[in-house]
């Protein structure tokens, strides 16, 4: 099997994908996923079409291979994933190029030396959570944090998408800069996904640790997780739902359609997931830990919905609950797009490298570093 074929593969895509993506001819595409080598020409319209570096394709080398550092920190992660996992690559190939743009930096974000964790505890998490909040939304505690993405660039966490991908989030810290990457998904699990990282960051991340590559399974799995696991979920959980904040809105919603009944039901959970931006199965739980669920109560109301009506997302819908807000997940952080921006223009970088080392369109790498108001 080529190297190309590898990589192909490790996109998770099907032939007929590949090709509607890259417009190749399926015929050709199989070929290629065969072992048949490819042109320049074809390479392009890979690397075009899924975001996948150039490099990546043409080149026999792994990314960071030239960076001993970069090197150093993904050499664990190699070690623990298959040979060749071209997510692993896409991101070193990322962080190296987003390395080169952005400003030095001395040190990691000064507002994590105010995170001392104590244990790895509900009662920990939930400390840290109500801590974030009061350092970046202290006059908004209790406020859905829809704009989650947006608060992680201001407290200068770099997030971009993750396109393509067997796993659900990323996050490290490289030379003192903090990453975090998710993949595109149903707006209420990115909005959970983005606050995972966000605890892994805090809670388990140093300069020099290991990037951790996480699958959907690892993210808001209540059942089946490690203790520093259920440490980040718990920091998710009250940091998107704090206590006092689904306590006003389950009242809301009571008041509203005149409920009676001492026990909480689907109907108030989904006002609660679509108020706050997360899923139904986050919410649900939430209320459990709250102990107003039985235990085993989320679990049981999510197979329910999914029985009955589809998903708890259709349930919402006849029922005539309000819309979710919109939460905007921007193909890479304003901090890096005003860099990348600024090395164009000083004539550093081209547009072209920025498109293939990032993996982002020509529209977007424009988009990222248009003045406010000119698009």
């Amino acid at each position: 099997m080529s190297r190309l074929s590898e990589t192909l593969r490790g996109l998770g895509l099907s032939a007929d994908e590949i090709a509607s993506k890259t417009r190749l001819a399926p015929e050709r595409v199989r070929a290629i996923l065969r072992g048949d080598e490819a042109p320049m020409s074809e390479l392009r319209a890979i690397s075009t079409g899924l975001r996948v570096p150039l490099r990546i394709l043409a080149s026999g080398k792994r990314s960071s291979d030239d960076n001993e550092r970069l090197g150093l920190l993904f050499r664990n992660v190699r070690q623990t994933h298959p040979s060749y996992d071209v997510t692993v690559e896409r991101i070193a190939t990322f962080v190296e190029a987003a390395i080169r743009v952005l400003p030095p930096a001395d040190h990691p974000p000064l507002w994590l030396d105010d995170f001392i964790i104590r244990d790895e505890t509900y009662e920990e998490a939930t400390r840290l959570a109500l801590l974030f909040r009061s350092i970046f939304c202290a006059d908004r505690m209790d406020d859905p944090l829809h704009h989650l993405p947006q608060l992680l660039d201001h407290a200068g966490i770099v997030t971009a998408r993750l396109r393509f991908s067997q796993y659900e989030g990323v996050s490290l810290i490289a030379e003192n800069q903090c990453f975090i990457f998710v993949s595109p998904r149903f707006v209420g699990r990115m909005l959970f996904t983005f606050a995972h990282e966000l605890g892994h960051i805090i809670a388990h991340h140093r300069e020099g640790h290991a990037p951790i590559f996480e699958r959907a399974s690892h993210i808001g799995n209540f059942k089946k997780r490690t203790r520093s696991e259920g440490f980040v979920d718990a920091f998710a959980s009250n940091l998107l739902l704090p206590d006092t904040a689904i306590a006003r809105a389950l009242q809301t919603i009571r008041d509203h359609f005149q409920i009676r009944s001492p026990v909480i039901g689907d109907l108030e959970i989904l006002f609660v997931a679509r108020y706050f931006g997360v899923s139904f199965d986050v919410a649900a739980r939430r209320c459990e830990e709250l102990e107003l669920l039985p235990a085993g109560g989320a679990a049981s109301l999510a197979e329910t919905l999914r029985k009955e009506y589809g998903s708890p997302e259709k349930r919402a819908d006849a029922i005539g609950l309000p819309e979710r807000l919109p939460v905007r997940f921007p193909p890479v952080s304003e901090q890096l797009g005003a860099a990348i921006g600024q090395a164009i223009n000083r004539g550093d970088i081209s547009i072209g490298w920025a498109a293939d080392r990032f993996g982002l369109s020509l529209g977007e790498i424009l988009a990222s570093h248009a003045p406010a108001g000119e698009l």
